[in-house]
């Protein structure tokens, strides 16, 4: 009698665990294709941003395009609070629906502080990323808040990420725009991400990725300040800062 009422227990439990794992396993399903479904939207609306650039216009996505992707993230998030990747994705989307609007927009802060949170709770979650510390110095940059906490954004993500292409043209390209607004130590940060990424090997991938922030520089006008900055026992950098080339 007892060894039959223990086995129906046995089978009782094993039942529930099976319940629990297939609950589990569809909302973990749900979760991914709610995901899914807002990155589409991110990354359609990034293909057509660059296609209007390429023709000198602006895009920005439709209020009713926005609130689909964000209802989409949103679940994402609620069935699936502990992943990264998930914040990640609705903080991109709270930063994507006022791509025009300019530093400091007060019709756009609302989101971009959204977007603060969710990019701090995808680093709680995944610490080590340094790519989401990019996306979160960028957010702090749009809220015009070159502060203390840009700065240590700046310096975990060139720590984590010394040589990753993406972080390294982030570093650059916001460490140059807020230069005067640093700290000394923030400028070292800046200063030494920048060395690095023009000090790859020329022809191979590294030139790729070197022009790439070159660009930056170019585009914030800071071609003198980044010479006086790099090392010029490298012919790269002497050819970039020769005048002739700017």
């Amino acid at each position: 009698m007892n060894a039959a009422r223990g086995w129906r227990w046995a089978a009782y439990a094993a039942g529930v665990a099976v319940l629990m794992f297939a609950l589990w396993s569809l909302l973990w399903l749900v979760a991914d294709l709610s995901a899914f479904r807002a990155r589409a939207w991110a990354e359609t609306w990034s293909h057509q941003a660059q296609q209007a650039a390429a023709r000198g216009a602006s895009y920005a996505p439709r209020q009713q395009d926005w609130s689909v992707a964000q209802a989409h993230a949103e679940r994402a998030v609620r069935l699936s609070p502990a992943n990264a990747d998930y914040h990640e994705l609705l903080g991109v989307i709270h930063e994507l629906r006022h791509p025009l609007a300019d530093i400091g927009d007060e019709t756009a802060r609302p989101d971009r502080e959204q977007a603060l949170l969710h990019f701090r709770a995808a680093i709680e979650r995944r610490p080590t990323w340094p790519y989401v510390r990019a996306r979160l110095a960028y957010a702090l940059v749009r809220l015009d808040r070159v502060d203390a906490e840009l700065e240590s954004t700046l310096a975990e993500a060139a720590r984590l990420g010394p040589w990753e292409p993406p972080v390294m043209l982030a570093i650059v390209d916001i460490g140059l725009d807020s230069w005067f607004r640093l700290s000394p130590a923030g400028r070292q940060v800046v200063s030494d991400t920048l060395v690095r990424s023009q000090s790859w090997a020329a022809g191979g991938r590294g030139q790729k990725h070197g022009d790439m922030v070159w660009e930056r520089v170019q585009a914030h006008r800071k071609q003198a300040l980044a010479c006086s900055l790099l090392p010029m026992n490298d012919e790269r950098n002497r050819r970039i800062c020769h005048p002739d080339n700017w």
